[in-house]
């Protein structure tokens, strides 16, 4: 009995050891290292870089797409709990006003781009309650790790680097919402400016992407360096305008008189730069 036994853990010893798609041992070392393509063949074998390893390339895709799901996963709870706090009946003045919820280069539909009055007395506190709770989302938001646990670090660089333009405007935004909250800005402006910084970093981050899947690795760096130049201009643009509106007295300055012009520049390259003053 004690022999059969071992006979038989040896055969499944055996089974363990042999490839799934074909005779051979798992994975076809030899094989895949001649350069021959078998669906197992490793990442890193020239049977993989000859088209081999299929079966090692869906379970990474599968990987990969299971630990995006999980990650926009955190992202809807992050935005879900934040649609909670804002829809507190305190701040339902304020709502026909300010749009609580946007995607960053969504043009501002007209009701709240033609809106040239100031925050009255009564709203300006249900402006400071909404800015705490837009920066507690932030919060929310920032903590969630956005690098999947089988990215290079080449890869994270990347992701960090994109999200990077969109976290820099959101700052922005949030020196906005202090000048309308000084009435210094009317809800117009503040709904026009808002769009103008967010259209440039999400394009800022397009430009950024789109480099990455250039071939050539020098005009890779070269588009990326442009993305990020570009962004740099809007910033320093934007810096000079806040500078303007931080010395504006309250309820001086009415949107007729500060209205909002943006550029679009052809890169090339399918590549475009926005500039808004």
């Amino acid at each position: 009995m004690k022999k059969n036994r071992v006979v038989f853990s040896a055969a499944i010893a055996v089974l363990a050891g042999c490839s799934s798609v074909g005779p051979g041992f798992a994975n076809h070392p030899a094989d895949c290292a001649l350069g021959i393509a078998w669906a197992d063949c490793l990442p890193g074998t020239k049977g993989y870089a000859n088209g081999g390893g299929s079966l090692h390339r869906k379970e990474a895709a599968d990987a990969a797409k299971a630990q995006h799901d999980a990650i926009a996963a955190q992202y809807e709870t992050v935005h879900k709990q934040c649609e909670t706090d804002m829809a507190i009946p305190e701040l339902n003045p304020l709502r026909e006003k300010v749009e609580f919820a946007r995607k960053l280069d969504a043009p501002p539909p007209f009701q709240y781009a033609s809106l040239d009055s100031f925050p009255s007395g009564a709203e300006r506190p249900l402006v400071a309650k909404w800015a705490k709770l837009r920066d507690a989302c932030i919060a929310r938001e920032r903590a969630v790790n956005p690098v999947p646990a089988t990215a290079t670090a080449l890869d994270e660089s990347f992701i960090r680097q994109q999200m990077s333009f969109g976290s820099e405007a959101e700052g922005k935004v949030s020196e906005l919402i202090v000048a309308l909250y000084q009435q210094k800005l009317t809800y117009g402006e503040f709904a026009q400016r808002r769009y103008a910084i967010g259209k440039a970093a999400v394009d800022a981050a397009q430009q950024y992407r789109e480099a990455r899947l250039v071939e050539n690795q020098e005009r890779q760096l070269q588009a990326q360096q442009i993305a990020n130049q570009q962004f740099a201009n809007s910033i320093s643009a934007w810096a000079t305008y806040m500078q303007a509106v931080n010395a504006r007295q309250p309820q001086t300055v009415h949107l007729t008189s500060a209205p909002v012009h943006c550029t679009t520049m052809n890169l090339g390259g399918g590549m475009a730069s926005t500039n808004c003053n």
